[in-house]
């Protein structure tokens, strides 16, 4: 449900491994809306603020957090080569996922398996190496063992590993290894080495009578073993249909009767061994059972459980991918419903997620105000986060600011304060935005000094900025003491809002980084020559170095750093022929409407690569697309922008000149080409400005070649698009 490709910061919690989530994620390309108000799910745009909007997955690690479970600390990703960087306080679960891997703690035995998987023919597999060295370790520990059948055993654990899923292969490797075996001890290992080979081929189910003689040997690591892996068979065979070549789930399908030996079987290790080698995958395992037999509010007991044990960051993380896959929402067989728990942790994340604006449609998902109000009792615990999910609900749900304001009085912000604290202070402060008060500005300065923990200050900073942008104080973002110090928020505003004061004024400021100076001089060079302000497009463009040079992958020119040296532009004396920018400005500084150095100007743009430029003037379609931004999502970048005048595009240039009867036939009829051309080849615009219907630019072609038959760019063009 997200694309991603996000760049900026990464939450780095010694975790993860993510994948392809019903609930939240799985990105593949994504835009950052870098906001605040998410009512619907925000693609690599969470916010450490508990939001429907997020991830689910990050808003149970901020519950987590505040419970002490998971220590989140702070990193940072590299800038992207393309596109914008994204402000720090946006982040994204698969981001983390490719920045620290999954380091969390396994099994270690043929027991072991990723539970989050499907233990499937190659989920077995894994755990069959992995479950080797557990073997080596026993085979140490047994000093009934002789020497030589140690080193037997241990060599034909070792090629079973090797040729997991060849039952042919395997059964050769053991043949004679058994008989081989002196006392009862080899017998024993040898034997389980026999059943795990079955175990791991195409028909696990066959592996079944041998593990239930073991489990009763007096060997006690093959005991223990073979007791863990007779439940994991039944396990195994239970599933072996319910899954379809995609890893599509059909619960019809589950043999029901070998899930119930499952559980209990798995209920009898977990009994008998509550500290066993196997105790971790075993409980992973019940939580499997209970999700097979569509037992929901059991699979959530499970899951409570499972998160109110210790464990490292990526443990949590592994577990909270695996509750995203089966637990939240609760689907089976195409049908959605509310999950049914009365664990207040994981009955918030799935609140939150049906308060999503895309839960709207569905009358059984999208929460109503008093089924919320019925469930205080589960937070008898957590008065606080009852609270938070009310005012949260009146503000995305009800859209009811001054209601958050009933239910989160005004209280003293505290230092080092958890993420519901944190998100119940910013949520007020937004409601007192959204209902004109006074005192936000100041509340949010309050908040910086105490918000200590990962990415607080960063939304802080991210507020601010969208605070000052809505209420026309640009300035105090730029000021010599603001606290708006991210580098993407402030390039956000000055490519997208800044007026000529303010970009002249960090243009010229020592004091900012270079890299902001050059963003501004880029963004004002760029406004000034489309906006028709030429005078002072010549005396900025004196700021940059005379031998500058274009980058050469500047596939964006704004991206990753400006291409200041593309205004240093040398001219054109192919086709339509053209000076330098430098000569093209100073004429039309003297004399606006020349229409050569008016088309020169659209060569210029056109041969650099400035069509596509983020800071292009917004078409209809675009502007009314801000506007919506603006207004109901209150996105960083989207109110008006400040620099006067209109922004010009090569379009709007070529349809002056066609219209201007002062320009030379020559002109008009390279105008004609070019503005043809902007449709080539697909029939969409490729210049800039609002599309022309093809009536109007069939009218173009027909007087191109009628009126300027003789023209030399008469026969350039064959037909229009």
């Amino acid at each position: 449900m997200s694309k991603h490709v996000c760049a900026g910061s990464l939450l780095a919690l010694g975790l993860l491994a993510a994948s392809t989530q019903a609930h939240a994620s799985g990105d593949s390309g994504c835009d950052v809306q870098p906001g605040l108000q998410h009512r619907a799910y925000a693609s690599c745009s969470d916010l450490v603020l508990v939001s429907p909007g997020n991830d689910t997955r990050l808003n149970m690690l901020l519950l987590l957090a505040d419970r002490g479970r998971v220590q989140p600390a702070m990193t940072r990703n590299e800038a992207p080569s393309y596109g914008p960087p994204a402000p720090a306080a946006m982040l994204s679960w698969s981001a983390l996922s490719a920045e620290t891997g999954n380091d969390a703690t396994k099994s270690n035995s043929d027991a072991s398996t990723d539970s989050g998987n499907a233990d499937s023919s190659s989920g077995r597999c894994v755990s069959n190496r992995g479950g080797a060295d557990a073997f080596r370790q026993a085979l140490q520990a047994d000093g009934a063992l002789a020497a030589d059948e140690r080193k037997l055993l241990a060599d034909a654990r070792a090629q079973i590993a090797a040729a997991c899923g060849d039952p042919a292969k395997t059964a050769a490797l053991l043949d004679g290894v058994l008989a081989r075996m002196q006392g009862a001890s080899g017998k024993a290992f040898a034997a389980y080495l026999m059943s795990a080979a079955v175990f791991y081929g195409p028909d696990p189910g066959a592996a079944r009578p041998a593990f239930q003689s073991l489990s009763e040997v007096k060997q006690p690591w093959v005991r223990e073993a073979a007791t863990y892996m007779l439940a994991r068979t039944d396990l195994n065979v239970a599933q072996l249909n319910a899954f379809g070549d995609y890893g599509n789930f059909d619960a019809e399908k589950v043999d029901q009767a070998a899930l119930t030996r499952a559980r209990d079987g798995m209920q009898r290790y977990l009994k008998s061994y509550p500290k066993g080698a196997y105790a971790t995958s075993a409980s992973g395992l019940m939580r499997r059972v209970e999700w097979l037999g569509g037992n929901d509010t059991a699979a959530a007991n499970t899951y409570a459980a499972a998160l109110a044990q210790p464990g490292n960051g990526a443990a949590y993380v592994d577990l909270l991918n695996e509750i995203d896959i089966r637990l939240l929402p609760t689907t089976q067989n195409g049908a959605t419903k509310p999950l049914k728990t009365r664990d207040p942790l994981l009955l918030a994340v799935d609140d939150l997620w049906r308060m999503r604006l895309e839960r709207k449609t569905d009358p059984k998902l999208y929460l109503p105000a008093d089924e919320l109000a019925a469930q205080q009792p589960v937070f008898s615990a957590d008065p606080a986060l009852f609270r938070y999910l009310q005012a949260a609900h009146a503000y995305h749900v009800q859209q009811q600011p001054a209601q958050v304001l009933k239910l989160l009085p005004a209280s003293e912000p505290r230092k080092g304060m958890g993420y519901v604290d944190f998100s119940t202070q910013l949520l007020r402060l937004m409601a007192m935005d959204d209902l004109g008060q006074s005192g936000v500005r100041e509340g949010l300065l309050k908040l910086l000094p105490v918000a200590t923990r990962a990415y607080q200050r960063e939304t802080l900073e991210l507020a601010l900025a969208i605070h000052d942008e809505r209420h026309q104080s640009l300035g105090k973002v730029f000021a010599g003491d603001s606290q708006v110090r991210d580098p993407a928020i402030r390039r956000i505003l000055l490519e997208n809002i800044a007026g000529p004061e303010l970009l002249q004024q960090q243009a010229a400021n020592a004091r900012v980084p270079a890299a902001e100076r050059n963003v501004a001089l880029f963004v004002l060079l760029y406004r000034n020559l489309l906006g028709g302000r030429y005078a002072e497009f010549n005396q900025w463009l004196s700021r940059v170095p005379a031998d500058a040079k274009p980058q050469a992958d500047s596939y964006q020119l704004l991206y990753p750093v400006p291409s200041l040296g593309v205004f240093r532009w040398a001219g054109n004396d192919k086709g339509y022929a053209c000076p330098a920018l430098s000569a093209i400005t100073a004429t039309l500084a003297r004399t606006p409407d020349d229409a050569h150095a008016g088309l020169c100007v659209g060569e210029f743009l056109r041969l650099n690569g400035f069509d596509h430029i983020p800071l292009a003037a917004p078409n209809t379609q675009e502007r009314e697309w801000r506007k919506t931004l603006s207004t109901s999502r209150q996105q960083l970048g989207t109110t008006p922008l400040l620099f006067p005048g209109n922004q010009h595009d090569r379009q709007s240039i070529y349809r002056r000149v066609m219209a201007d009867a002062n320009a030379s036939s020559d002109d008009r009829a390279y105008a004609l080409v070019r503005a043809i051309r902007c449709y080539a080849p697909s029939g969409s615009n490729d210049c800039g400005g609002d599309d022309v219907p093809t009536s109007e630019r069939k009218r173009w072609f027909t007087t191109l070649k009628t009126s300027y038959k003789s023209s030399r760019w008469a026969s350039s063009v064959e037909h229009y698009w």
